[in-house]
């Protein structure tokens, strides 16, 4: 199927994390195994994060986090690209982050800021599973992979400023996170045109 020969794309952090953490992973352990347990390990950041337990819920996160890159770059250097992964990894990804976002929003963000971005997060998801039994299906691109990126590194950012009560990384986080909103608008407009061709 085309879609799967696009996704075959190898980035230099694939070739990075294959040669030094992932190429050491059994193999029995395959890409659609790390979205699975991103999916799980989800709930658990979210209820340490509502709690307020950021010595547990800031590593979490940032593991939990750190799956999105293991499963795609498994899946590219293994030649495991499957249907299924294109679809639920990002779903699995906008649920990590808009579910943080949403505790955080609560509590320590700027509620339009937070909603736009989580708005724009479920955009995207229903997109990708209505098209989940079409062939056309919502490839990542660069656009969706810097917003990602802007996302953890802000949501990080955030969580790090509560834990240690120290202002600058919040307004640091805001600004990214509006930088990742600003990535997500231009990556449906991308995406709208390209399916327009």
């Amino acid at each position: 199927m085309h879609l799967l020969k696009e996704s075959t794309k190898i980035y230099w952090h694939d070739r990075l994390l294959w040669k030094y953490f992932i190429k050491h992973i059994p193999v029995q352990i395959r890409p659609n195994h790390i979205t699975a347990a991103r999916f799980i390990l989800t709930p658990l950041v979210v209820w340490l994060v509502w709690r307020g337990d950021y010595a547990w819920g800031v590593p979490l996160f940032a593991v939990t986090s750190f799956t999105d890159t293991i499963d795609g770059t498994m899946a590219r250097m293994r030649g495991q690209i499957t249907k299924w992964g294109i679809v639920f990894d990002p779903i699995a990804d906008k649920l990590l982050v808009s579910s943080v976002l949403l505790v955080l929003i609560v509590r320590h963000l700027s509620f339009y800021l937070g909603i736009a971005i989580i708005a724009i997060e479920i955009i995207v998801a229903l997109a990708g599973l209505y098209s989940y039994g079409k062939d056309t299906v919502f490839m990542a691109n660069n656009l969706g992979k810097t917003k990602m990126c802007l996302q953890v590194f802000g949501l990080g950012l955030l969580l790090l400023g509560v834990w240690l009560n120290y202002d600058p990384l919040h307004w640091a986080a805001i600004a990214v996170l509006f930088a990742s909103l600003v990535f997500a608008i231009a990556n449906i407009m991308a995406l709208g045109v390209r399916k327009a061709i």
